[in-house]
C-alpha cells in the first residue's frame, strides 16, 4: 500500500487579518502538492482533516491509478504535502462545486484537479 508522507512544516491558513479563512459551510480550501506540484484542491474543516483525507486508502488508490499527460499522478516514492489554497485554487473548487451541483451531483466533497487528468481507457 502506498503511503502519502507530508513534507515540510505544518501549513497555516491565514488571511490578512490573521484569522482562519473559511467559507459559509465552515470549510477551508487546501491543496495537495505532489513533489511540489499543486495537483488537487479540496475542502476540509481543518488542516488536520485535510492531511487525514490524503492518507485515506481510497484516496491514495484513486490518485495512484490516475495519469496526467501519460505519467502517474502519484507514484510510490512521491512526496506529498497539504497547504492552504491560493485564491485561484479556492475559485477552482468553488467552480467545480457549482458544476457538480448543476449536474445534480453531491457537492459535499467538492474538489478540483489543478493538472490535466488523462481519460481512462474504456
Amino acid at each position: 500500500m502506498k503511503r502519502l508522507v507530508p513534507i515540510g512544516d505544518r501549513p497555516r491558513l491565514r488571511d490578512a487579518g490573521n484569522r482562519r479563512v473559511k467559507d459559509v459551510r465552515g470549510q477551508s480550501t487546501f491543496v495537495l502538492e505532489i513533489n511540489r506540484t499543486p495537483v488537487l484542491a479540496f475542502d476540509a474543516t481543518s488542516d488536520r482533516a485535510a492531511r487525514a483525507r490524503i492518507r485515506e486508502p481510497w484516496f491514495i488508490e484513486e490518485l495512484a491509478r490516475m495519469r496526467s499527460n501519460g505519467r502517474l499522478v502519484l507514484g510510490p516514492n512521491d512526496q506529498c504535502r497539504v497547504r492552504a489554497a491560493l485564491p485561484t485554487e479556492m475559485a477552482a473548487v468553488s467552480l467545480q462545486r457549482g458544476l457538480d451541483g448543476a449536474r445534480g451531483e453531491d457537492t459535499k466533497y467538492a474538489f478540483a484537479f489543478l493538472i490535466p487528468i488523462d481519460l481512462e481507457p474504456n
